[in-house]
């Protein structure tokens, strides 16, 4: 289902629904009511200036600082080139998985992130799928 949060358009099934008022930073959240894990988006937006001109070098440095900061083992990023261009990895470990991918389109930049606090429950694998696939139709 294409459905549009925050600016942002992509494919989720209609069983994720907006839990942003639940979350104390009132960070722009989606999470199945019966599922195990977050989706959360960080946009910037160009609003005017000099051009920022955004590009896969850019996001794949943003995308290793952020795993830097994290302390953590990351799988090997992977790139996605389209209108909207992506780069993100995922780390588990024994108490959570952690997915992270950084997109743009030249202009905007969205930080997009899936946390579960589980690494070895079934629901987190079919989330995560589902997260990346809507990583991958995602236009802004």
């Amino acid at each position: 289902m294409r459905i549009e949060f925050c600016g942002l358009h992509f494919d989720l099934s209609s069983d994720w629904t907006d839990i942003t008022d639940d979350v104390p930073e009132g960070v722009p959240t989606l999470a199945r009511s019966s599922g195990v894990g977050a989706f959360q988006f960080t946009i910037a937006r160009y609003a005017g200036g000099k051009h920022p001109r955004v590009n896969i070098v850019a996001l794949k440095s943003m995308l290793g600082e952020f795993c830097r900061k994290q302390a953590r083992v990351f799988d090997d990023p992977v790139t996605n080139m389209g209108k909207v261009f992506s780069v993100g990895c995922v780390s588990r470990d024994l108490n959570e998985t952690l997915g992270v991918w950084y997109l743009s389109n030249g202009s905007a930049v969205v930080l997009a992130t899936y946390l579960a606090l589980s690494f070895d429950r079934p629901e987190v694998a079919s989330e995560l799928a589902e997260v990346r696939q809507s990583i991958a139709t995602m236009d802004f």
